[in-house]
């Protein structure tokens, strides 16, 4: 039997302030909020599991800052006892008000998207958003974290070819800014694929890998996915719903996670053959979770 270490609920799908060139939201299946009512049913199937988690992700395909809720979520998690709370956000939507309602809630981490140093290379990725707008919005959260909070932040930048090469001066103006005494770290990864035209050599590289090593996602072992209709997915890269895997407002979520498409997949893996597996043998995502970086504040 396997246990998720990550659980992972998609509180807002389909709907975000901005259009980054990277995300495939515009495709998304499903636009809403998950009400409280539905998120607190989930959390309520997952709680004889919780000890087992070490992550509770309010994230999705969508902008969590959308749901007005979003406090009253991180407050209904932290009562049932769900371990380690945290979203990625663009933080378009972070006024004053909501920063300081979240580090009330006692939120555990907080992952701002920040994709350049400069407003010309952020908004050239993140269309439509406000880069000075933004920094001054996580300069407030930072501010008022400092004073009256613990909540853990990551600023994280998606590595592309318009970016990367603000990476180094990017490091050190965050590290700057960031405080070592709540765990904060600066973050980087590549951007994966979706639609990539890159799929045939993606899928040569992982067969040629596969023949030399056994190549794990962790994904399917590790983090388990509910949409905003409880539907489960595959894995976080699958926004799609690629399987009929379950709801978990209809049955037990660790019954849906040991059987089916999920064991098979482990299977293949297991047997050095990920490069059969329709949806991984063309996904970059696996090396760029592999290459992920994370910086510590030193000071």
């Amino acid at each position: 039997m396997i246990f998720p270490k990550n659980l992972m609920i998609e509180i807002v799908s389909g709907l975000c302030p901005s259009r980054c060139i990277m995300c495939n939201i515009e495709k998304s299946l499903t636009k809403g909020v998950m009400s409280n009512e539905k998120f607190t049913a989930i959390l309520e199937k997952f709680y004889p599991y919780k000890e087992k988690l070490l992550y509770t992700t309010l994230q999705g395909l969508g902008e969590p800052l959308l749901d007005k809720n979003i406090v009253k979520k991180v407050q209904i998690a932290k009562k049932m006892g769900f371990p380690s709370i945290g979203f990625s956000t663009s933080a378009v939507n972070l006024d004053y008000n909501l920063a300081l309602n979240l580090i009330q809630s006692k939120l555990d981490t907080i992952i701002f998207s920040v994709d350049g140093l400069c407003a010309e290379t952020h908004e050239s990725i993140r269309i439509g958003t406000d880069f000075n707008k933004i920094k001054n919005n996580i300069d407030n959260f930072i501010m008022l974290r400092n004073d009256l909070g613990k909540t853990k932040i990551i600023v994280r930048m998606i590595l592309q070819e318009k970016n990367a090469h603000e990476w180094p001066d990017y490091q050190t103006y965050w590290l700057n800014a960031l405080n070592k005494k709540f765990g904060d770290q600066v973050s980087a990864f590549n951007v994966h694929n979706f639609d990539s035209e890159k799929n045939k050599e993606i899928a040569e590289n992982l067969k040629d890998l596969s023949k030399k090593k056994s190549v794990i996602c962790s994904e399917i072992y590790e983090r388990f996915v509910v949409r905003v209709n409880g539907n489960v997915s595959l894995c976080c890269v699958d926004d799609f719903n690629w399987y009929d895997l379950g709801n978990v407002l209809n049955e037990d979520p660790i019954s849906i996670y040991n059987r089916g498409w999920f064991l098979h997949y482990r299977k293949k893996m297991n047997e050095s053959k990920i490069y059969e597996l329709p949806y991984c043998s063309s996904c970059s995502a696996l090396k760029c979770f592999q290459d992920k970086v994370y910086l510590n504040i030193a000071k």
